[in-house]
């Protein structure tokens, strides 16, 4: 993740050799999840939730905390947790100095490696920050393949909680209110990318796949199209970049856009799911149209090669909009929930 939604490396464990492969990258890039925010704060404009964001991040705005959760990549755990990446990246900016940086690295010590991560695996926080389910299920289910203890959807529900005054399930370790906010403004970016919350699993003659918990093979994973390379990189990293593509004028026109966006049903605790099951339905859309060579190994792990179809980048301008749309809204909502 992080920067113009650039790609931080996991690592695919595979048979009985872990084999790196770039897993997430930021969803959304700086410019999509600025946008999240900036939505956000257009719709909580004179609300009882304006005052309380502003009371808990004080100077610092929705459209500059929104990257912070991408931002505390630049800690280095093998580097007695220093940040590292000063001046690499304009949206950190305002985090990188020395009180913002104490706070990114208190955050990424507590959230390092608490979940336990197998060989391989990325630490706990990078994890905190997708899912990977099969698009063909249609939703998220809890304990199915690509679903994780600490993904995107238990990330927003500790978040909330921690806001509510509950308690916080492991593996989170969130201190304060400024903390929760942070991840939960990040994470309601992340989880309207598509390949942030459903994947495609595929055969080694690249046929496409349901996994199944007793027979799954690590070999089909695409790693939420991590896998799936293309002419200039692979296709996450394609739909991370997207909101990179739009004009000015189609960022400034999305707060409209998000005031027709439907409210949420139901009690807060249940919008994560809720979302999760919607963005796994419109990334479906990703993979239209798309067909697949035989797997081949690299030294990263497995690869399948694709080509985009000639209405794919107009097909996934329109979608990318209309999921920054629905994130802002969504934010929107939460945080008018969470304060009323």
């Amino acid at each position: 993740m992080l920067h113009s939604f650039k790609r931080r490396v996991g690592v695919l464990l595979v048979s009985f050799a872990c084999i790196s492969i770039s897993q997430q990258a930021q969803a959304f890039a700086a410019v999509g999840h600025s946008a999240v925010g900036d939505v956000a704060a257009a719709l909580i404009k004179g609300s009882r939730a304006e005052t309380e964001v502003k009371r808990i991040l004080g100077p610092v705005s929705l459209h500059d905390i929104a990257v912070w959760a991408d931002c505390v990549k630049g800690i280095d755990a093998y580097n007695d947790f220093k940040y590292t990446v000063t001046g690499r990246f304009p949206e950190c900016a305002p985090f990188e100095n020395a009180a913002e940086e104490r706070l990114m690295r208190d955050y990424v010590q507590r959230n390092n490696d608490a979940c336990a991560p197998k060989p391989g695996e990325e630490s706990c926080h990078k994890q905190y920050h997708y899912t990977n389910p099969a698009v063909q299920t249609g939703r998220y289910v809890a304990g199915a393949v690509g679903t994780g203890k600490n993904d995107i959807v238990m990330s927003l529900r500790a978040a909330i909680a921690k806001l509510q005054g509950g308690s916080v399930p492991a593996p989170y370790s969130l201190t304060n209110e400024r903390e929760a906010l942070a991840l939960l403004v990040h994470v309601v970016g992340d989880l309207h990318q598509p390949l942030h919350v459903g994947s495609i699993y595929l055969d080694a003659e690249g046929k496409v796949i349901v996994p199944q918990a007793e027979s799954y093979d690590p070999l089909s994973h695409t790693v939420g199209g991590n896998a799936i390379t293309m002419v200039g990189g692979n296709l996450h990293g394609y739909w991370d970049g997207a909101p990179n593509r739009l004009s000015e004028a189609e960022l400034q026109a999305l707060p409209e856009a998000a005031r027709a966006v439907a409210p949420s049903a139901g009690a807060v605790n249940t919008w994560p799911q809720a979302w999760a099951d919607d963005t796994i339905q419109q990334a479906n859309q990703v993979f239209e149209g798309l067909s697949y060579g035989a797997r081949q190994q690299s030294l990263r792990g497995p690869r399948w090669l694709t080509t985009l179809p000639p209405d794919y980048d107009a097909r996934s301008l329109a979608l990318t909009k209309a999921q920054l749309a629905k994130g802002g809204a969504r934010l929107a909502q939460l945080l008018k929930a969470l304060w009323p």
